[in-house]
């Protein structure tokens, strides 16, 4: 569940440092997705569902990890319309990886007759994912995109958040039924 997290974190955090052309950014998305691919692989035992975002995990990485190489040497092409739709896409796939990690969860929930929190964590999710998309939908308006992108910011800490509860309540759960006393 550590991976898990850390993944997250590098995903739907942020920061980069921009000079001369060249972009860094201090959070890599594409190890974010090593770590879920990880992650979904030492989960399997608990849920085959595990398996399910682990391609798509792969994809994102590969995919992340050259725009992050383009930008850090300033080559990234500003390829018009196209750069939009990709980068559309690749939101859509990375929300439906993570939507695919919470389905897992929840099934790991319902298997353990436990509460892992995710009935919150996808309630947040969901917001997450409107604001996220509706941002990137929105650009031709800049102020409504505005809007959405610091909504999905603090959205996307939310759901850091409640990822953290569902990885203590994970923690609480291993604890409780290893030791029945």
């Amino acid at each position: 569940m550590n991976k898990l997290f850390w993944g997250f974190f590098l995903i739907f955090l942020n920061f980069s440092l921009n000079f001369n052309g060249a972009s860094l950014q201090l959070l890599p998305d594409w190890l974010g997705f090593i770590l879920l691919y990880l992650a979904c692989g030492e989960l399997l035992a608990e849920s085959e569902m595990f398996q399910k975002p682990r391609p798509f995990c792969v994809g994102l990485a590969i995919y992340t990890g050259i725009l992050w190489l383009l930008d850090l040497l300033g080559i990234g092409a500003d390829l018009g319309i196209l750069s939009w739709i990709l980068a559309l896409a690749a939101v859509c796939l990375n929300l439906y990886t993570s939507m695919l990690i919470i389905d897992a969860l929840r099934n790991v929930e319902m298997r353990r007759n436990y509460d892992l929190c995710v009935t919150h964590l996808r309630t947040v999710w969901k917001v997450l994912a409107v604001c996220t998309v509706a941002a990137h939908v929105l650009l031709i308006v800049p102020v409504l995109a505005l809007l959405c992108v610091l909504v999905a910011a603090v959205t996307g800490i939310l759901f850091l958040v409640a990822v953290h509860g569902t990885r203590k309540a994970w923690q609480n759960m291993l604890h409780e039924q290893s030791n029945p006393f």
